[in-house]
């Protein structure tokens, strides 16, 4: 198929997927192995969480759009995203999440029933930096070989 063998040779689309699926794969294995909890598939695409796929995905498209380009506008703008991405894993998803876990505790508390509760804590600068890393290195291997 030449379209899957184009996506391949694209570095820009080989970093990326690189980059999310490293930053998923150790989500998972941190789950499973230091949590001990079970896998679930629904863990291939959770959100939070160590280390933050957002920041992976975002650090290693502004990396190869840097290789491929440099300094053009499109890095900028690009570059500008990821800055807007990042913070708001690590500010508004973040807080949501905290209020999550208030809200949580306070339905458990006063009985209250519902079938099913769920919140996501957003990341927190630890996790947005593995995540970053992650994605630089995913974009410099993706271009070297490419």
């Amino acid at each position: 198929m030449p379209i899957i063998a184009d996506l391949f040779a694209n570095n820009i689309f080989l970093s990326i997927l690189l980059a999310g699926v490293i930053a998923q794969l150790a989500k998972i294995l941190i789950i499973t192995l230091k949590h001990k909890q079970k896998f679930h598939f629904k863990d291939l695409i959770i959100t939070g969480g160590m280390p933050s796929t957002h920041s992976a995905l975002v650090s290693s498209l502004t990396t190869i759009i840097w290789l491929n380009q440099g300094l053009s506008p499109l890095f900028f703008v690009v570059f500008t995203f990821s800055l807007i991405v990042l913070r708001d894993a690590m500010g508004v998803r973040r807080s949501v999440g905290e209020e999550g876990k208030i809200i949580e505790k306070i339905v458990k508390y006063e009985n209250i029933k519902i079938s099913k509760f769920h919140y996501s804590l957003g990341h927190t600068p630890m996790q947005v930096l593995v995540g970053l890393i992650i994605g630089f290195i995913s974009a410099i291997f993706s271009y070297i070989v490419s």
